[in-house]
């Protein structure tokens, strides 16, 4: 494993298990490839959107000598963005603006964390959510936006 696969095992986790807020809105689910990104142009103007964005990829030491080993973090932070007025109804309760995004950075934590045996087996051997931004707005996008900052951690050996 290396940065970008953890990377992007993290985006198709997220893809494959993420509820697309245009359903709570009332619209068909989007491919997660159309509204999850890393690393990615997203032409698409649709709204929400989530962004994951590399923050720095540190490692440790685990041994010495020729092959030596390895323990690799990457930091990550996953935003995610609305447009100003969007609504979305879950069970029967209504978030928009900030409650909207607040409420997506929690549903990114809890299936992020569903999804630590999974990950495991695709070689994300450690996930831990880190911190949750406040949430900021743009008004010259008209974007509500926060971020869940998370580390993922792999083993590589050097030999």
């Amino acid at each position: 494993m290396d940065s970008i696969t953890a990377m992007k095992t993290i985006r198709d986790s997220l893809r494959t298990n993420l509820t697309d807020a245009y359903q709570y809105a009332g619209g068909t689910a989007r491919l997660g490839s159309t509204w999850i990104y890393y690393d990615e142009p997203h032409v698409s103007g649709k709204y929400p959107q989530i962004e994951i964005k590399k923050v720095d990829n540190p490692s440790t030491v685990l041994s010495i000598g020729p092959s030596y080993g390895e323990r690799e973090f990457v930091f990550m932070n996953i935003y995610f963005y609305i447009k100003n007025g969007f609504k979305l109804i879950i069970s029967g309760t209504e978030y928009k603006n900030t409650e909207a995004v607040e409420y997506y950075l929690g549903l990114i934590k809890r299936t992020l964390k569903a999804q630590n045996s999974t990950l495991f087996t695709a070689g994300v051997k450690g996930y831990s959510h880190l911190n949750t931004t406040k949430v900021e707005y743009d008004p010259a996008t008209q974007l509500y936006y926060g971020a869940v900052s998370v580390r993922v951690e792999f083993f590589i050996n050097c030999g």
